[in-house]
Formats: C-alpha cells, structure tokens, sequence
C-alpha cells in the first residue's frame, strides 16, 4: 500500500477564498461534524437529492424529481441544514445548483457532496467535475467556486444506452446495465480524483458502493486520503467488516437508505420503537440516531419538511448500550463483502 504523501497546495485561487463556516462551532450547534482523514469536517447529516427519495414521482418523471429536489434543498437550508447530497446521474443538479445560488447563503456556509458515474477514467472524471460544477452553478461573477466531497459513484460502468432507457433489453434481466470496472480503471479514475483536488476545485474525495477488494486497489496507489466511502447502511444491513476496514484506513463512513433500503423499511422493528418510546422520539429518529452512534455519517431523502425537520433533530438524546445492541441485531448474520 503507498504511503500517503503530504497535500499538494491548491493551483487555484478559489472564489470567496476563506476558510470554510460550515463545522463552526455556530453550525454545529445544530449538525454536528466527523473529521475526514484529509483534515476536513463534513456534517454527520446530509439532504441527498436522489428522485427515488420521492414516491409521488412516476419513474421517468425528471421535471417531478427536479421540483421536489428543489424543494428539499430551500427546505434543508432553512431549517439550519447544511449539507447537501447530490449525484451526476439522479437528473436533479441543475435544480439542486438554482437552489444554492438563490438561497442568498454564503458557499463556504454549504457543504456540496456530488459523484462521478463510476470508474470512467482519467479525462472523464476531469470532465465530470467540469460538469457538476456547471450544474451547481459554480461558476460566476468571481471564477470557479469548488465541490466540498466528490466521489467515484460506484465500482462499474453503465452501458451506454442504459444511461438513457432502463428498459431497453440489454439493460434487463437476465442481463444487466453495467460492466463491471478493472483495476486499472479504478486507480487512473481515483488519480483523475487527486488532480482535482491538487487543482484545488474539489476539497475531499472518497468513493461509494465499493467491496473492500476494490478500496484495497485504490489505496495501492493512493498517495491523499479515501476521505469517505457511501454504502447501504442501516439496521437490516450492516456490513461490519467493511465499518472495520474503513476505521483502519481512516475512511469516514456513510450511510444511503439509512432508514432501510434492499430489505425494506426498518421502522415498524420492535426494538426501534421502543427505544423511540423511551426517548419521546420518532422512529426514524432513532434509526438515523443508530448510524451516528456507530460513527456513521447519513444521508436522507425528504421533500416532506416534518421529515426533514425530524432528522436534523439528532443530537438531543443518546442511546443506551443496550439499545444499539438490540437495534444492531435486526440484520442477524451477514455475509462479509470482499
């Protein structure tokens, strides 16, 4: 494994170049932070942008999944949010880009997490961040702002036309829309990953949805952090030992469908609603209060503004031990991801 070598300075000026407020002793009042190895802060809480988070929009319907990221976003801001959580393929980042940019609060207040499709290769993923910081609207009147976290979105390829009709034959069962990505392909994007932070547009760099075979294959030629990984993690799905390797290699860990995901919801679980009982809180509450617990970062996904309120309202109660133990066993045994 290459030792990690000391960071470059940035090539580039930035665009209101203080140092940024989000993680303030002012911001963390309410959303607290975890340090990323790199010596950033990202908040423990996150508004992802997902259209799948919004169960009224029929499946193909972009201009409803624009609206309700929209929403969501002006939401999250207002209600002391402070971190958002976007994707180069969830078709919401120009909604997502006209949010920050009218919400008249200042960038450096705003922690922008974003992905790059997969493994796509050194010039791609350049362009990729060229992009998102178009549809973010980070570029105006005083140059180029930057993206707080961007990250390999997952460990593949989608097949071309898979980008564009999910339905199309070679994307359905038995066949499926993505090519898995080699080795080489993984480390020329993570590199394509570290210009861009050198260059000083991109402030942390991680990945998501990797086994840990393809982290050990990037960190062989890592020489800046994997800053933060994103997997499914909730209480019917927790793959411990990837929490392990990630603590080992001082990756911050993530959370997508903290609330349950492939094996479905996790609320109606007894042990949940007692613990919510117990505490005066919901349940939903205490499942994303789990996570944090765990060291987990989360990310949720509500155009619902009581929902969204319910889960920056975090940090006013504590688990007992037994409480996270009885939570943890929902999953039972799990089969360890390499």
């Amino acid at each position: 494994m290459a030792p990690l070598a000391r960071a470059a300075a940035p090539l580039l000026l930035l665009a209101g170049g203080a140092l940024g407020r989000v993680c303030d002793e002012v911001s963390e009042k309410k959303v607290a932070c975890f340090d990323l190895k790199s010596g950033s802060r990202v908040p423990q809480v996150a508004m992802g942008t997902w259209s799948g988070s919004y169960s009224d929009c029929r499946s193909g319907d972009y201009t409803c999944a624009e609206q309700h990221a929209r929403f969501a976003v002006d939401n999250w801001l207002h209600i002391g949010g402070t971190h958002i959580d976007g994707a180069n393929d969830y078709r919401t980042q120009v909604a997502v880009g006209e949010a920050l940019r009218t919400s008249g609060i200042p960038r450096e207040e705003v922690f922008i997490t974003t992905k790059c499709p997969g493994p796509i290769g050194y010039e791609a993923t350049i362009q990729c961040a060229d992009d998102n910081l178009q549809m973010l609207r980070q570029f105006g009147s005083k140059g180029v702002q930057y993206i707080d976290l961007l990250l390999v979105h997952f460990p593949f390829t989608m097949k071309p036309v898979c980008r564009f009709s999910r339905e199309a034959p070679e994307c359905v069962a038995p066949n499926r829309p993505y090519v898995p990505a080699g080795k080489q392909a993984l480390q020329d994007t993570w590199r394509a990953m570290e210009e861009l932070k050198r260059i000083g547009v991109v402030k942390a760099i991680g990945v998501s949805d990797y086994n840990i075979t393809n982290l050990q294959d990037t960190l062989e030629v890592a020489t800046q952090p994997i800053d933060l990984h994103q997997v499914e993690w909730n209480p019917s799905v927790h793959d411990e030992a990837m929490l392990d390797f990630c603590k080992k290699n001082g990756i911050q860990l993530q959370a997508w469908s903290p609330l349950g995901g492939s094996k479905g919801s996790v609320l109606s679980e007894p042990a949940i609603a007692k613990a919510a009982k117990a505490h005066g809180v919901s349940v939903a509450q205490v499942t994303l209060r789990w996570s944090l617990q765990r060291g987990v970062a989360v990310v949720v996904g509500t155009a619902n503004p009581d929902h969204a309120k319910g889960d920056i309202e975090l940090f006013g109660f504590q688990l007992s031990d037994d409480e996270m133990k009885e939570i943890s066993a929902i999953q039972g045994p799990m089969a360890v991801h390499i």
